[in-house]
């Protein structure tokens, strides 16, 4: 498993976060398991966990898909496969309930709930012997059930072979892709002034690079999920003199999504040089 990654940021008090997010972007990530198993005939309902672990300090859910699914079963043993699929906090969907009689040793397909075909319908099976790299099924349940989740942690797929016919198959993998929600980014003054610069309260709500412009000079800094840190920037001599203008921050997180918000200038006032 991956650990967490370390982002310091410097904590203050209680400050009150008002800035109102501008934008948002939201973005995919792709976690595979490249763990491979003989899948004996008849594993009960128990089957075999096959896991994949997404970092602390992401975004939850907004959609996901099940890629690069590699069963291989010849002889008729496919239709002993089923799949489940569990989330960290112990959520629990059927992926995959009625097999296909073969899935070729180069089956690399797609579960998804945007597919036309169930995974568990004869239409399915014959995208799988046709174009087993591109073929893509509807879940037995709906994944949406993730949507809203939290994201961090261990992803189990758990493969069962029902024991319906004595031939036995392998497991090659899978990947999990999350869409993660947009992260979103808010701001305040900080409880303090510093000479020639902002001091800025902000939060991200997944671990984030915020980098600064507009008002400001660029900087960049690392903030922890759902912590309060603080960014410090030069202002430039316009906001100096007359606190004119807004600071831009941009948020950056670690799969990809961005968010921007902007701090007034006057709200952000700046220690008189002395």
């Amino acid at each position: 498993m991956t650990g967490r990654k370390l982002f310091i940021a410097t904590a203050v008090g209680a400050t009150a976060i008002l800035g109102m997010t501008a934008t948002a972007f939201a973005a995919s990530a792709d976690y595979p398991s490249t763990a491979t198993f003989a899948v004996p005939n008849n594993t009960g309902q128990a089957g075999i966990p096959s896991q994949v672990f997404v970092p602390a300090g992401r975004t939850p859910v907004q959609s996901l898909e099940l890629t690069q699914v590699k069963p291989s079963f010849g002889g008729g043993g496919g239709q002993d496969l089923q799949l489940r699929l569990a989330s960290p906090d112990g959520t629990e969907v059927n992926a995959l309930s009625v097999g296909c009689a073969t899935y070729p040793n180069t089956s690399a397909f797609t579960i998804s709930d945007s597919a036309t075909f169930s995974v568990d319908a004869p239409g399915f099976c014959t995208l799988v012997d046709g174009a087993p790299t591109t073929a893509s099924g509807k879940p037995t349940d709906p994944f949406s059930v993730f949507s809203g989740k939290p994201s961090g942690g261990v992803w189990t797929v758990t493969v069962v072979d029902a024991g319906i016919s004595a031939t036995q198959g392998s497991w090659n993998g899978w990947t999990l892709r999350i869409n993660h929600a947009n992260p979103t980014l808010k701001a305040d003054p900080a409880p303090f002034k510093i000479q020639k610069k902002f001091a800025i309260a902000a939060r991200c709500d997944a671990d984030c690079t915020v980098t600064t412009g507009g008002s400001a000079g660029f900087t960049a800094t690392q903030l922890l999920a759902n912590t309060v840190g603080t960014i410090v920037a030069p202002a430039k001599k316009k906001a100096q003199k007359k606190g004119k203008g807004a600071v831009t921050l941009n948020a950056t997180d670690e799969t990809g999504g961005t968010a921007t918000t902007t701090v007034n200038a006057k709200t952000l006032k700046v220690k008189p040089k002395k």
